[in-house]
């Protein structure tokens, strides 16, 4: 007969550890609780590499937080820190799309031709196909000129994820806008001609 021991006390005794700065207790923590964090955080959100990220932010703050916090229950500390986090998400969402609802109905500049105005829109409708997290990694590098380390510090996600990402987002922006690219070329050369 194999005794069991009681998943608080468990707990208890790795948080002690990870407390006094024990590596091994972390990842072991980390291991058990991350596939069903993540889970959890797709089911508010419903994208898997946002919650990914999410997960691992509320790990990284644990960790980083971890002598000064004082936890009485890991599991539950672990979903209300991965809760709120979505919740955050999901009000950040409606503000954004707030933002570009608004900034939709402001007119174009008078100035821009038919043709410009194609070719943004063209841009601008591929940028939108991008995952929630990709384009908005992608706007804050190339719209707001963030670097990887601030755009990670922002969201609260590794640099090397920020770096993936764009990579990612640049990747599917050039075969996505490959044709648009050949008719301004086109374009280009017969306004030259005239």
């Amino acid at each position: 007969m194999t005794v069991q021991l009681d998943p608080n006390i468990q707990d208890r005794v790795l948080l002690e550890k990870i407390k006094a700065g024990d590596e091994r207790a972390f990842e072991l923590v980390f291991k058990n609780y991350y596939p069903h964090l993540v889970l959890l955080a797709q089911k508010y959100l419903g994208d898997k590499d946002l919650s990914e990220s999410i997960v691992q932010g509320v790990f990284v703050k644990m960790w980083e937080k971890r002598r000064e916090t004082d936890i009485k229950s890991l599991k539950g500390f672990l979903v209300v820190a991965v809760r709120n986090k979505c919740t955050n998400e999901l009000k950040h969402r409606q503000v954004v799309y707030q933002y570009e609802k608004n900034q939709s109905e402001k007119p174009e500049p008078v100035w821009m031709s038919f043709n410009e105005n194609v070719y943004l829109n063209k841009i601008n409708s591929v940028i939108d196909e991008l995952p929630e997290q990709r384009r908005r990694i992608f706007r804050m590098s190339r719209m707001d000129g963030l670097k990887y380390k601030e755009i990670a510090e922002k969201l609260n996600i590794s640099p090397k994820t920020v770096e993936v990402q764009m990579g990612k987002a640049l990747k599917y922006l050039r075969e996505q806008l490959q044709p648009l690219k050949k008719q301004m070329l086109a374009t280009l050369l017969l306004l030259l001609m005239l």
